[in-house]
């Protein structure tokens, strides 16, 4: 890279690693001192973007603290491998992601699909729960979301994490054809667990996928997504609407040289031409600040679901400012599709509801794009 991409690159970076950390339950504190010391976004010299994830991440390890070592590592091969030390460092955050679930008592097994091209973890099997398959975007690997498997057995519900096409364990290419995955795995399970109603959380670009696996399979009762792409993204993808490190992401995932993305992008856009419009709940989260997905999706969106059901939040793309509000939002959507699960539904949507009245109440105006968007050492800022 030039001296200049390289430059907004690891400012990107910076940035959008907080809705990571975030999402994983990271110190702020902690994890602001690591990207003071982060001066170049590749190699793997002191200074660089991995070597200084690892750096902490081998201290966590050496306390035998398997959890947060498993979350460093995770950040230090993000956004995706590209040299041996990023390897390592995915290989260590597996292995530490084992060593905490085992920590916890937390029982799951590894499904190995289409033949050893991906791997999804799952627990809550042989009770005839319902499914809840989950699904992060096009960084976000499968051992990041420990939390879902953490609460299966409390919300009686069968959980399946997995991982989008070319992220991490998955070696299959992105494209709008793998929307599939998802119906391998609930034939993976199909017997021990209840596959008739199965809830999508597919995050952002895996929503896209989720939309369309909708259309196909009947056993999908309910999406819940945030900042998903429907059409106006893939309509409008170009490097200005575009941040370089989600067009480099996209590149390493479709397998597609930046270039061929601009002329590909446009028809992976979804429309009533590729399927019947959908008659279930799709609960999505839009960031009004969105730096990656434009606010036309909702219009996209309602074109293609007749129950679309959209939440918005004055924050950038994951709303990571939000997680208090995020959390029990994405926990009464799931519950909502289950019969069975109505009351703890409710409970979740009034927890929800109550968090949202208290913020609204502490903060009377809504937040100008200005004060969203601080500069990345403030840790404000987060993307996919």
């Amino acid at each position: 890279m030039h001296r200049q991409e390289e430059a907004e690159y690891l400012e990107e970076l910076k940035n959008f690693v907080l809705l990571h950390c975030e999402a994983q339950q990271l110190k702020p504190g902690g994890v602001k001192e690591i990207l003071k010391r982060i001066t170049h976004a590749e190699g793997s010299e002191a200074g660089s973007w991995t070597a200084e994830w690892c750096r902490v991440a081998l201290q966590m390890e050496q306390l035998q603290n398997w959890s947060d070592a498993a979350k460093l590592y995770n950040l230090a091969r993000f956004p995706f491998v590209e040299n041996e030390m990023q390897q390592t460092a995915h290989d260590a955050c597996i292995e530490n992601f084992e060593k905490s679930m085992a920590q916890a008592k937390v029982k799951f097994e590894t499904l190995v699909l289409a033949e050893g091209a991906f791997k999804a973890y799952a627990t809550g099997l042989d009770k005839n729960w319902p499914v809840v398959v989950v699904c992060g975007g096009i960084i976000s690997i499968k051992e990041q979301w420990a939390r879902f498997l953490l609460m299966a057995k409390r919300l009686k519900l069968c959980v399946v994490v997995t991982e989008m096409p070319g992220v991490g364990e998955n070696t299959l290419r992105y494209t709008p054809e793998t929307w599939t995955l998802f119906s391998q795995i609930l034939d993976a399970v199909q017997g021990r667990a209840d596959t008739q109603q199965c809830h999508l959380m597919a995050l952002s670009f895996s929503g896209h996928l989720a939309l369309l696996a909708a259309a196909k399979d009947s056993r999908i009762r309910g999406i819940t997504t945030v900042g998903a792409p429907v059409a106006s993204f893939f309509r409008q993808y170009n490097s200005t609407a575009v941040p370089l490190a989600t067009r480099r992401t996209l590149s390493h995932l479709t397998g597609l040289t930046r270039e061929s993305l601009f002329i590909q992008m446009p028809d992976w856009q979804i429309t009533l031409n590729d399927a019947p419009k959908l008659a279930i709940p799709v609960h999505y989260l839009q960031s009004e600040y969105d730096e990656i997905i434009p606010s036309s999706e909702i219009q996209s969106l309602k074109k293609i679901a007749a129950d679309a059901r959209v939440y918005c939040l004055a924050d950038v793309h994951g709303s990571p400012n939000n997680m208090h509000l995020v959390a029990p939002w994405v926990l009464a959507s799931i519950m909502a599709s289950f019969p069975s699960r109505k009351k703890q539904a409710l409970i979740f949507r009034t927890l929800w509801k109550a968090k949202a009245l208290l913020s609204r109440r502490r903060n009377i105006a809504p937040p100008k794009k200005a004060e969203v968007i601080a500069p990345v050492l403030n840790g404000k800022v987060g993307s996919d």
